[in-house]
């Protein structure tokens, strides 16, 4: 419950801020991002229903993109959308679920994002988001069931840190950790219940408008 709590908390924090001094990086306050990374899924339970089963997998490819407001130089706001995917290693004892396949998610959040003042065109900065799992599905293999869910609570934290490259043009570089709660998989006559939580890093370009 602590984990959701304080991404809650973040979210308000900028209502505060609104009357801070500080202007907006670019001259309209609004940005655009296109990001790429590489990430893992944590290996957890993934339970068929009425038993316990694990999973393991292997790392894989991220990209998204996003659009933010910075309210001022200081707090922004930022609207995100990030593909996820990666390899299923196995899951259940010996691969008895599924020796392969893989595990991928959509993810939708509202994020807050915290930056650093220095004199300097480095940015340092952290962030926290809420949001859903638009989708995240799983192809189990041999089988070839396929089992998703839409919809589960979802919540990030980032923190990472943004080159000034022009006056338009920031490079960004973040880690990021999402995880999401009562993930619910289904499909082809089978239902397992999983854990979701996901670390990687990515590589972004931001247009300041």
């Amino acid at each position: 419950m602590q984990r959701k709590l304080l991404p809650l908390a973040l979210l308000i924090l900028p209502l505060a801020a609104c009357a801070s001094s500080g202007e907006p990086r670019g001259s309209s306050g609004f940005s655009a991002r296109a990001n790429v990374g590489y990430g893992k899924t944590s290996d957890g339970s993934f339970d068929p229903s009425g038993s316990s089963a694990s999973g393991e997998y292997s790392p894989g490819m991220m990209s998204g993109a996003a659009i933010g407001y910075d309210i001022n130089e200081r707090w922004g706001l930022e609207a995100d959308w990030t593909y996820r995917s990666g390899d299923i290693d196995s899951i259940g004892t010996g691969g008895s679920v599924a020796n392969s396949g893989d595990y991928a998610s959509v993810a939708v959040t509202g994020n807050v994002i915290h930056s650093f003042a220095t004199d300097s065109p480095w940015r340092p900065y952290i962030g926290a988001g809420l949001g859903f799992l638009q989708e995240i599905d799983a192809d189990l293999k041999p089988s070839g069931a396929e089992v998703s869910d839409r919809g589960a609570l979802a919540y990030q934290f980032l923190a990472g840190v943004g080159y000034r490259a022009s006056d338009s043009i920031e490079i960004t570089l973040e880690g990021r950790y999402l995880g999401a709660e009562d993930v619910e998989l289904t499909g082809e006559g089978q239902s397992f219940e999983a854990e979701y939580e996901h670390v990687g890093v990515m590589l972004g370009f931001r247009w300041l408008f």
